[in-house]
């Protein structure tokens, strides 16, 4: 796979007898999905990827199909990024074809402009603009070398912002010396509904029968728009080369579709930083990112060493990705599934991913717990007073 990003049409399940969710089974799971008034899809408000700074460059306009819908994205002569719905107002022109003008995006068609608010600002054969020439326009933010959009089907400005990855690291570990140079990354086109992705980070009772993950203590991370788990115990894979070595986990979700996790070991080897994003292009189709970055926590480990350790890490996870696609892209969606004591908060997971698809003059009072203060290290280092903090959070809630 190498440092390319690998799309959902190279995969090869040749292996497999089953095929992906019958035209029934789609039809099934799509009734089941938000809606908005008119009948039409709705699609989760909130920060969304929509791929990685390199693949905007300076004064091109990139197409991008997410939402429905047709977007163009561009970066003006200021280096920012901006995105408009693809189609002019005027005459129905494709935007995404048009060119950079500045800070401008000019239509192919006519040579109107429209500024990154959406704002015609310029009509080369007349002088005076409509009032009315404007298209959609969407707010954008550039971090961890990743581009993301606000999406809201209330038209509505951000109610919340995502930390950079930065802020994320336990104290002390945020410096750039000993990690790798860049992400890993892949890039993947999956058939499902993103609620599949969401859901699965609660769904503890998959994580040994599917990823060989044997959970010994799991807690649930819930804070306003956040959601996430801390967890460690020994995987077979991740953590194969050194006998009964712990893995530690700390997953936080900031919206309903970018996780930052950060997992660490007993042997101490290596600390992970893990970027995971996806954003929906209709209604039962998404596109999935994955980024990770690997530090060495022995100084003398060789840099080349480093390096190739990531890109197997990368490897090793993409694997197991798959493993969930493999589920998803085939199983129906149950609206009130029968679930049992140890699968994991399934229906609180679904209250709190509701918020994203609620106006949000009806939103309900947020979920909240102190989870998210604990770092990755905590887990590792400070067990007991972990362990002891959630049961005395249990107890009084």
């Amino acid at each position: 796979m190498g440092d390319e990003q690998r799309h959902g049409g190279d995969l090869n399940y040749a292996a497999d007898t089953l095929k992906r969710s019958s035209a029934a089974t789609v039809q099934r799971n799509l009734q089941t999905i938000p809606r908005l008034a008119d009948g039409s899809p709705r699609y989760a408000r909130g920060w969304h990827m929509v791929g990685w700074s390199d693949e905007f460059p300076a004064g091109e306009v990139v197409p991008r199909d997410y939402f429905g819908m047709r977007l163009a994205f561009y970066r003006g002569e200021d280096g920012s990024v901006r995105c408009l719905d693809a189609f002019c107002p005027h005459l129905g022109a494709d935007l995404s074809a048009g060119k950079v003008i500045g800070n401008e995006l000019q239509c192919p068609f006519h040579n109107w402009q429209y500024n990154g608010a959406g704002t015609c600002v310029k009509i080369p054969y007349c002088d005076k603009i409509p009032a009315r020439a404007k298209t959609r326009s969407f707010a954008t933010r550039e971090m961890n070398d990743t581009v993301l959009i606000w999406f809201d089907p209330e038209f509505g400005e951000p109610d919340y912002e995502i930390p950079p990855l930065a802020d994320f690291f336990p104290a002390g570990a945020a410096d750039s010396q000993g990690w790798t140079k860049g992400w890993r990354r892949f890039r993947i086109t999956i058939r499902t509904h993103p609620r599949e992705v969401i859901e699965n980070t609660v769904d503890k009772g998959h994580l040994l029968p599917i990823h060989g993950y044997d959970v010994d203590r799991w807690l649930p991370v819930w804070n306003g728009h956040m959601t996430g788990e801390l967890m460690w115990g020994t995987h077979t894979r991740l953590a194969a080369d050194v006998q009964d070595d712990k893995l530690y986990v700390r997953s936080i979700s900031h919206g309903p579709s970018y996780q930052y996790t950060w997992q660490t070991q007993d042997s101490q080897q290596f600390d992970s930083a893990i970027l995971t994003a996806w954003c929906p292009i209709d209604e039962n189709t998404l596109e999935y990112w994955f980024g990770v970055i690997v530090k060495a926590n022995a100084a003398e480990f060789p840099p080349e060493a480093l390096e190739m350790a990531a890109q197997g890490y990368c490897e090793a996870s993409y694997q197991a990705f798959m493993e969930d696609v493999y589920i998803w892209e085939r199983k129906l969606y149950r609206a009130e599934p029968m679930l049992c004591a140890n699968d994991g908060p399934i229906a609180k997971l679904r209250r709190w991913y509701a918020q994203f698809y609620t106006d949000r003059a009806k939103l309900p009072k947020p979920l909240h717990n102190h989870n998210h203060e604990w770092t990755v290290h905590d887990l590792r280092d400070r067990q007991a007073e972990v362990i002891a903090a959630q049961e005395a959070e249990s107890v009084s809630a």
